[in-house]
């Protein structure tokens, strides 16, 4: 392998020891530097080394040629506490095998466009994109909560060979939930739950009767608008049949 400075990478916490590159992918060896004392009872200068191997971390693409590192991975084993450890490594996410920056931006990425799109610029697999998506998505479901909007929109979205319920805050352009289905009993229920569900002024959809009895039924206190694009789409559909 190639020697090359460790500021190459700007990780400074490791120490480069060789580069392999190939028309598709740059391969370089790291080695990190011994604890400073042992990660189960804090003892310093106590510990020795049993055992190595290389493991394999993804990182961002450098010239579009897919990135690996294989990591130095050591073992120690504490002479004080006679526990055996492995001690984490920094700017890493095991679970994933990838560097934090990586993994930093395939959450963003995943977001913005499709999964295959960003397993390519990665180098990644698309299940692997899938599941960092799924694990951000889920921790922002747990902590963020939309406020109720003044202007609710109601549409349904063709998924998956059935129509879902899409419901909408018109005025903040943001979107609140996709339902699994458009049925009566379901939009009901999510408008039940909705946190001071007595802010919703109007209510814009389309004309779906079950929409329509679910809001008299939940929020009487909203007007409902029809959407102009259901209304127009509508007229020339009526016109089309005239014509035939």
């Amino acid at each position: 392998m190639t020697e090359l400075p460790d500021n190459i990478l700007h990780l400074p916490q490791y120490q480069v020891l060789g580069c392999k590159s190939t028309d598709d992918e740059m391969h370089f060896q790291v080695d990190v530097p011994d604890p400073i004392a042992c990660e189960e009872c804090g003892v310093q200068g106590e510990f020795v080394r049993f055992g190595k191997r290389d493991v394999p971390y993804r990182d961002l693409p450098i010239h579009g040629k897919r990135v690996t590192f294989w990591v130095v991975r050591r073992r120690y084993t504490c002479r004080a506490c006679k526990t055996t450890f492995r001690p984490q490594l920094p700017e890493m996410v095991d679970g994933f095998r990838m560097t934090l920056r990586l993994h930093e931006y395939v959450e963003k990425e995943s977001f913005n466009h499709p999964y295959t799109f960003v397993a390519a610029q990665t180098g990644l697999d698309e299940k692997t994109v899938r599941d960092i998506f799924n694990a951000r998505a889920e921790f922002l479901g747990r902590w963020h909560r939309f406020e109720t909007p003044r202007i609710l929109g109601i549409d349904e979205l063709y998924l998956n060979k059935r129509y879902r319920c899409i419901l909408t805050n018109i005025e903040e352009r943001t979107l609140l939930d996709l339902l699994a289905t458009r049925r009566q009993d379901v939009v009901t229920n999510y408008l039940m739950k909705l946190k001071d569900r007595q802010k919703v002024e109007i209510v814009s959809m389309d004309m779906w009767n079950p929409y329509r009895a679910a809001v008299k039924a939940v929020l009487p206190q909203a007007r409902i608008v029809v959407d102009k694009f259901h209304v127009v789409r509508m007229a020339n559909d009526a016109l089309e049949r005239v014509r035939k």
